[in-house]
């Protein structure tokens, strides 16, 4: 979930985002920013690698080391998978911090984020918040936010684009819930119970939402611009959108769509035809 109170800040809701909601649910995604941009790192413990700097306390080092190891991990597939790898982020002088609080009642001490909050996120500061013992860390929690950072430094922090676009990019390099959420979103799609692009691309702000239904249309969207057609396709969308175009004019002359009418078609022939 995208906070813009800086046009730069996002605060993963992992609780809503990972839970079936049987109810339409009403949720604010955009908060006040109430965090601190940076920390006061003299006293932390560092431990860098080529695209990242990982602050910590207490931490072990295996814990730190394949932290810093899978952030790396990450950061290659994502850039690989969005067609980005011949830009040029985050080396060296202009590495990606990482702050690692030993548990949760300090990250939210240092951030004054919400209690259900797993990581905060400045893509100005190319900065990451995060603490220690969360189960989804690794797998869910890291590849989102990092891809939250890599796609809004590509197209910039300020520009304006709706809420699917944004979390479904993040969703969609997940590597926990990824497979369930392709899985909820085809049964959406068998019974014409999604929610209509005319409606999800119009969602911006503070919304009446299904969070099962949401996320998980928005990440399929996002992996069938990506498998369905080249991964260049996705690049030059990405490229309109920092040169700034609308991103509805955007999508739809890159991926040669009449319409979104037409684009929901394909799309919903792409979820039929998956295994």
């Amino acid at each position: 979930m995208i906070n813009k109170g800086d046009g730069s800040i996002f605060s993963l809701l992992f609780f809503l985002k990972n839970r079936t909601v049987p109810f339409i649910l009403f949720f604010s995604f955009f908060l006040p920013v109430l965090a601190r941009a940076e920390v006061n790192a003299s006293f932390w413990q560092t431990k860098k690698s080529p695209h990242f700097i990982v602050y910590y306390q207490e931490a072990s080092g295996d814990f730190v080391g394949q932290l810093a190891a899978s952030a790396e991990n990450y950061y290659n597939s994502i850039v690989d998978e969005l067609g980005f790898r011949r830009m040029d982020f985050w080396s060296w002088d202009d590495r990606a911090k990482v702050y690692l609080f030993n548990n949760g009642a300090d990250y939210l001490n240092e951030t004054r984020g919400l209690a259900w909050s797993g990581a905060q996120v400045s893509v100005k500061l190319r900065t990451i918040k995060t603490f220690i013992g969360q189960p989804s860390f690794f797998d869910s929690i890291l590849p989102h936010e990092l891809t939250h950072i890599i796609f809004r430094e590509f197209v910039g922090s300020r520009t304006k684009l709706p809420l699917w676009l944004d979390e479904g990019v993040a969703c969609s390099q997940e590597k926990s819930s990824l497979v369930s959420r392709m899985d909820s979103a085809r049964a959406q799609a068998k019974q014409d119970a999604h929610l209509k692009f005319d409606k999800l691309f119009e969602i911006y702000d503070s919304t009446l939402i299904a969070p099962n239904v949401f996320y998980s249309e928005s990440a399929s969207i996002i992996v069938f611009l990506l498998k369905k057609y080249d991964r260049e396709f996705f690049l030059d969308f990405s490229r309109k959108l920092r040169d700034g175009i609308q991103w509805k004019s955007a999508l739809l002359s890159t991926y040669h769509f009449s319409n979104f009418e037409e684009m929901e078609s394909a799309w919903k022939a792409f979820m039929l035809n998956q295994p």
